[in-house]
């Protein structure tokens, strides 16, 4: 399970689905696998994403972001009662290299020495605030969904996947990457990096709501 559906359309888990998730595999002794792949390594402020529930998965999937400066790596995590791999077995051409994993023990240095979540923390309280203020109130049919710095601006019911693809497009032309996500990739995703200042965020954010302007006059 993901605590955050990303390409489904940034869709948060809340926090009690996921303590009865974990209550209900523990009961049938069935394994509780965590992708954090995509919203762990701080995304949602805490390293793991799972733990503003306060649970433990049995295994947690990392990538991406775990790599530190872009490179290929990924883990497993395992409770050691089930890891039952032997020595080199457990090999893929994917796990990671040594230059990832240097740049992966630098981050999470460097992750401690900036002391990233409470930075993401802030950066999640003022894009909340600016999607809140700036954004919403262009249409009571936007829906906006989020958590630390993974939002989603569902336009399902404004403009549908069209016009989403329409703003995406605009959005490219004033500076902007945007990607869509969800059913019908009527989600436009804001994912900026953990470590984004806010003024660079904020033109980010600027570009998007001019974009969502024009696509709309026009």
């Amino acid at each position: 399970f993901e605590t955050v559906q990303a390409e489904g359309g940034v869709i948060v888990a809340p926090v009690e689905w996921m303590q009865q998730l974990r209550d209900l595999c523990s009961r049938h002794d069935i394994l509780l696998i965590c992708d954090d792949i995509q919203v762990g390594c701080g995304r949602t402020g805490p390293f793991f994403s799972f733990e503003r529930a306060n649970i433990v998965p049995d295994m947690v999937i990392l990538s991406k972001s775990i790599g530190g400066y872009g490179f290929p790596m990924s883990l497993l995590l395992i409770k050691p009662e089930f890891d039952i791999w032997e020595p080199g077995e457990h090999t893929g051409t994917f796990r990671g290299n040594q230059l990832a994993f240097v740049g992966a023990a630098a981050a999470l240095e460097y992750r401690e020495n900036i002391r990233l979540e409470p930075e993401v923390q802030v950066k999640e309280f003022l894009l909340k605030k600016f999607l809140a203020e700036e954004i919403a109130p262009i249409s009571e049919k936007i829906e906006i969904r989020g958590i630390g710095l993974i939002w989603g601006i569902d336009l399902v019911n404004f403009g549908g996947a069209s016009f989403a693809k329409k703003v995406t497009s605009r959005c490219f032309e004033l500076g902007l990457i945007v990607e869509r996500v969800g059913r019908n990739d009527t989600v436009l995703k804001i994912l900026p990096p953990l470590t984004i200042e806010w003024p660079i965020l904020k033109k980010g954010c600027l570009i998007l709501q001019q974009a969502l302007s024009d696509c709309l006059n026009s």
